[in-house]
């Protein structure tokens, strides 16, 4: 397995399909830097979603949901 196909495959926490020895190392290493990017993306706006809807929650029980959501 070259370097490219072991990066994506930690990347995805999961082994890669079979079809993706097709695939030359330049196209995995794009494909892994395009999914990092993506969860890069998907964290920052969840991230974001769980800050705005704090707004919502009384001063005085934030400190208590944010415990209970584990933040």
């Amino acid at each position: 397995m070259s370097d490219a196909a072991s990066q994506l495959s930690t990347t995805l926490r999961a082994p890669l399909p079979d079809a993706f020895a097709q695939l030359t190392d330049a196209d995995l290493t794009e494909l892994d830097r395009l999914l990092t990017d993506a969860m890069d993306r998907r964290r920052d706006t969840l991230d974001a979603a769980l800050s705005t809807s704090l707004d919502f929650v009384p001063r005085l029980m934030r400190p208590a949901v944010k415990k209970a959501l584990g933040l």
